[in-house]
């Protein structure tokens, strides 16, 4: 039978069946155009939070795979993989590391009389043992000094004196000890303050609210700031300096710690801003050195005589 012999309602049918055949596949080919925007868009996404973690500025110990750019093989995947792309442990052949072990402050002989078995007496050791052992101290109870300074007033001019002590503060009733382990609490152990009051009675004690550890780190900070400014005077006229900065949290909000280094002096500076502000308030709006940056925008716009980071050049 050829088309000539069918008829009208057969070709009419097979018409519609071809129609609805048509609208079937062009229902899928909606579809599948539509699983395909959302795969582009996912990949799309997925590239782009990829480039946070892989790209020129990143430094090798931040990227999630290997520093070769090879995939990593089936073997590899396992929980002793690194994000970082290494290894955890020494690598082979490598000589291990001891920890050293201090001369003992006090020798304590341990001795037994009798068997635990048995209970026949020993007549006398026939070798030694030992351990050393390394212990701190029960917690230590603060000393507390009271100075009697005593005051005076010349009799020429009438200038009153008050006489002073290299071990009495000059504010505070808290010492130079208690001052630099609050400064290194909350610096160095990041500790919130009321942690920092928490450990000193804890150690010591020491009875120390939250406020007066702020009070001594504020302390701290006053005390060692004519150091930071001779600091941040010997970087300002140096030949060469490398800048470097990265975020920090101060207080819960965002806040960058930058790093200006040159041979023999680093200095940090927490800041609200990642702008050129911030090296032009460090080393001055007038600095003719040579700075040593990667490339973020603030770095040409405090300067135009600048080095690439060698680091940054290889992996662009």
């Amino acid at each position: 039978m050829n088309g000539d012999d069918l008829t009208k309602e057969e070709l009419l049918s097979r018409f519609l069946q071809l129609e609805q055949r048509v609208e079937e596949l062009e229902q899928d080919n909606a579809q599948l155009r539509e699983k395909l925007q959302e795969k582009d868009e996912r990949i799309e996404e997925l590239e782009t939070r990829l480039r946070k973690y892989e790209n020129p500025h990143t430094p090798p110990s931040k990227r999630r795979s290997g520093t070769d750019g090879s995939p990593t093989s089936q073997d590899d995947e396992d929980d002793d993989v690194r994000t970082d792309g290494g290894t955890p442990g020494r690598k082979d052949g490598h000589d291990p590391e001891w920890r050293s072990m201090a001369d003992p402050d006090e020798e304590i002989e341990v001795t037994c009389d009798c068997c635990p078995e048995c209970g026949d007496r020993f007549d006398e050791s026939v070798g030694v043992s030992p351990r050393l052992v390394e212990e701190i101290p029960d917690p230590q109870p603060p000393e507390i000094t009271r100075y009697n300074r005593h005051y005076y007033q010349c009799d020429s001019c009438g200038t009153e004196t008050v006489a002073a002590h290299p071990d009495c503060p000059d504010e505070g009733q808290f010492g130079v000890n208690v001052i630099a382990q609050s400064a290194l609490s909350r610096y160095d152990h990041r500790l919130p303050y009321r942690k920092i009051a928490d450990r000193f009675e804890q150690l010591h004690g020491l009875e120390l609210s939250g406020a007066s550890a702020w009070h001594a780190t504020d302390r701290a900070a006053r005390a060692g700031r004519c150091e930071y400014e001779q600091i941040r005077q010997e970087i300002q006229d140096a030949d060469v300096v490398h800048i470097d900065e990265t975020g920090i949290k101060r207080d819960g909000e965002q806040a960058w710690i930058w790093t200006f280094q040159t041979v023999q002096h680093t200095l940090y500076a927490v800041r609200e801003s990642r702008g050129s502000d911030v090296p032009a308030e460090v080393l001055g709006e007038d600095f003719a050195g040579t700075v040593v940056c990667d490339g973020w925008t603030a770095y040409p716009a405090f300067s135009s005589n600048l080095q690439r980071c060698w680091a940054h050049i290889l992996r662009e």
